[in-house]
């Protein structure tokens, strides 16, 4: 029988190859105008130093330095899930100098942040770095292994809490919570690292992660509950979805993006198209994507819209009716 190390070191393994592949594929230059750019380029992240958005767009800096000969330069913007970054992203110069990089769920409507001033529609996207593939996980020590032992040991109990960081995954558990009638709650928390501690800590009875959890599954610290993903994670294969489990909340569905303000000159705008896909295919990179057991991905500009208009319609029409 094949462990659970030997299915994390295949899965590495594969990713290695895949990058270098992929690597090779992004020989071509970015076309970018004359004297552009004409000073250092400032990359914003939406959440704090140290969490993985933040490798990322240290990683993708590094990257674009290597092959353009650029100065990036890496500023944190944190709060309300990369959504203070967005806000601040709206007033700068359309000029290519500014970009931002956040959760594309941070665009999607969110109830509980009506006063947000902007729509996903306010933005131009130059495309993205990764899928958050989310989970499920609990220390593995806790007396349940998937969602029908955690709603019976929520019932048993009374009530099970879950350490969330962000409305998409409030959102998880509160659905839940409604389908199967038990006292399942959302404990907010202003990041992974956090949401990490009071796991470990045994503050939470659960949490739902993306990254920052992966060295405890290996380590046999932690054990996953459910892919909160719509498939299942290659780290992860025998861990059944929520929808394989007969749960009916909406699973995760988020990109890592890059963004700048509206009104980007075309050129300007294609430049800088070609600079952050051939970032995101450069070996740099796909060695971090490697190390967070995922994969580099960009799906352009349109495939960004393309998800966060879905999901921002499929959300509205959530809370337009509830019993769907």
């Amino acid at each position: 029988m094949v462990n659970k190390q030997t299915k994390i070191g295949r899965f590495l393994l594969l990713s290695t190859v895949s990058c270098l592949a992929l690597g090779a594929q992004s020989a071509l230059a970015a076309a970018c105008p004359e004297g552009f750019p004409e000073r250092p380029i400032n990359f914003y992240v939406g959440f704090a130093a140290g969490g993985g958005t933040d490798s990322i767009a240290r990683t993708l800096a590094q990257a674009i330095e290597q092959a353009q000969g650029w100065n990036i330069v890496v500023e944190n913007r944190p709060g309300a899930a990369s959504a203070v970054m967005a806000q601040s992203l709206l007033n700068m110069e359309p000029d290519g100098h500014s970009i931002g990089l956040g959760s594309s769920d941070t665009l999607v409507w969110n109830p509980t942040s009506g006063d947000l001033d902007f729509h996903y529609s306010d933005f131009l996207f130059l495309g993205s770095a990764m899928d958050s593939w989310n989970s499920f996980a609990a220390l593995s020590t806790a007396p349940f292994d998937d969602i029908a032992s955690l709603v019976e040991y929520t019932r048993e109990i009374g009530m099970a809490t879950v350490a969330v960081a962000g409305f998409n995954q409030t959102l998880v558990v509160e659905q839940l919570a409604d389908q199967y009638d038990i006292n399942l709650v959302p404990i907010p928390v202003a990041g992974s690292a956090e949401s990490m501690m009071l796991t470990l800590g045994g503050h939470v009875d659960a949490t739902i992660q993306g990254v920052a959890h992966l060295a405890e599954l290996e380590s046999g610290n932690m054990k996953q509950i459910a892919s909160v993903t719509s498939h299942r994670l290659p780290y992860q294969p025998d861990s059944p979805t929520l929808e394989e489990q007969g749960a009916t909340a909406l699973p995760i569905q988020s990109v890592t993006v890059l963004m700048a303000p509206k009104g980007l000159p075309d050129d300007v705008r294609i430049c800088l198209e070609q600079v952050v896909d051939e970032a995101v295919n450069s070996e740099i990179y796909h060695n971090l994507m490697v190390s967070f057991n995922n994969e580099a991905l960009n799906r352009g500009p349109e495939g960004v819209v393309d998800l966060i208009s879905s999901r921002d319609a499929r959300i509205r029409a959530l809370y337009d009716n509830p019993a769907n």
